[in-house]
């Protein structure tokens, strides 16, 4: 658990949505910013594009040749590390989108999904930690790598104050990224 106090409030904030794809990519770009790993490999795919660059203009300076594979690694790289997200974003949207609307209910024993094909329960406990976009709410469990995510679009609040109502359940119970 993070620490933070598990308050009991007694409040329950129903959500309704079809997840978009921008609440995914700020949920994905969130769990990038929160996890050292998906940091870690964003920094090493950019520097190991340029070095390889470097190798490429050297080796044409030096030798006036260049292999072609090492042309093609480098824009191959930063290709993979701009474009990963996207991709990754849209495969997930597509699930989604299969599953139709979301419901959401959040309260003092934690918050319950259901969509056309399933229903899931995560306690408290299972949720380690958070972060608010502008359209989102994104929870984090897994404590290393952020390995499990949960996007919580605001929009599928049915008044502004229920927003505001789940900012207040979520805080006093996780810590924030």
């Amino acid at each position: 658990m993070s620490g933070q106090p598990q308050t009991r409030t007694g409040m329950t904030v129903e959500l309704a949505y079809r997840l978009a794809i921008e609440d995914i990519r700020e949920g994905l770009r969130a769990q990038t910013r929160a996890s050292a790993a998906a940091r870690r490999s964003r920094w090493l795919t950019t520097v190991a594009a340029v070095l390889l660059l470097g190798v490429v203009i050297w080796m044409w300076v030096a030798d006036g040749t260049v292999e072609t594979r090492l042309v093609v690694i480098p824009p191959a790289l930063l290709a993979a590390r701009l474009g990963m997200p996207w991709l990754v974003a849209r495969q997930f949207h597509r699930r989604a989108e299969a599953m139709g609307e979301h419901r959401a209910v959040v309260d003092d024993n934690g918050i319950t999904i259901t969509s056309r094909q399933q229903s899931s329960t995560l306690t408290w406990q299972a949720v380690t930690r958070y972060t608010e976009t502008p359209r989102t709410f994104v929870l984090f469990g897994g404590e290393r790598n952020v390995t499990d995510l949960t996007i919580l679009p605001k929009r599928g609040a049915a008044h502004p104050a229920d927003a505001e109502r789940l900012r207040t359940l979520i805080e006093g119970r996780l810590a924030r990224v």
